[in-house]
């Protein structure tokens, strides 16, 4: 049997009583930051799916595209760089949106300029409630997807259909 001197007794009491992990609830809740960061990188994933499928349908259009591509390509390894995954969860690989090509080259890069658009201003959306670090990220990403918007307006101008 063992016996609790009087002063151990009250230590143990106290010690007992103090909240630790509690596996059954789960893992704690994402920051905001972490989820925008999930959002930025879920949307950037979307982005390369449709310039993809955009420039396998139209391979004309894949020189031009390209560039664009490679860029969005580097904003992704940029978000996963600075996400630690919190335990039991994953960073997003899968995309989320798979709209259809349509049916011409023109339709198909006014539907991309519309995408970076809605990208850009998704961009400025986490800008503004998001710590310095990631503020900066995404200012840069914003500002170099406002440039792809330009770019696919001058693009559509020179593709047929």
């Amino acid at each position: 049997m063992l016996a609790a001197s009087p002063t151990t007794l009250p230590l143990f009491l106290a010690l007992s009583a103090c909240a630790g992990p509690n596996p059954p609830a789960g893992p704690p809740p994402l920051s905001s930051d972490v989820r925008g960061l999930f959002d930025a990188v879920t949307d950037e994933q979307n982005l390369i799916w449709i310039y993809k499928r955009t420039m396998a349908s139209y391979s004309a259009q894949a020189p031009a595209l390209g560039a664009l591509l490679a860029e969005h390509q580097a904003h992704l390894a940029q978000l996963r760089a600075m996400i630690v995954e919190p335990p039991g969860r994953t960073i997003p690989g899968t995309v989320t949106r798979k709209p259809a090509v349509p049916g011409t080259a023109a339709s198909a890069i006014a539907q991309l300029r519309a995408a970076e658009q809605s990208a850009t201003t998704a961009q400025l959306r986490r800008l503004a409630r998001s710590a310095a670090p990631l503020a900066q990220l995404y200012a840069s990403i914003a500002a170099s997807e406002s440039t792809h918007v330009s770019a696919l307006t001058a693009l559509t101008a020179r593709s047929p259909g």
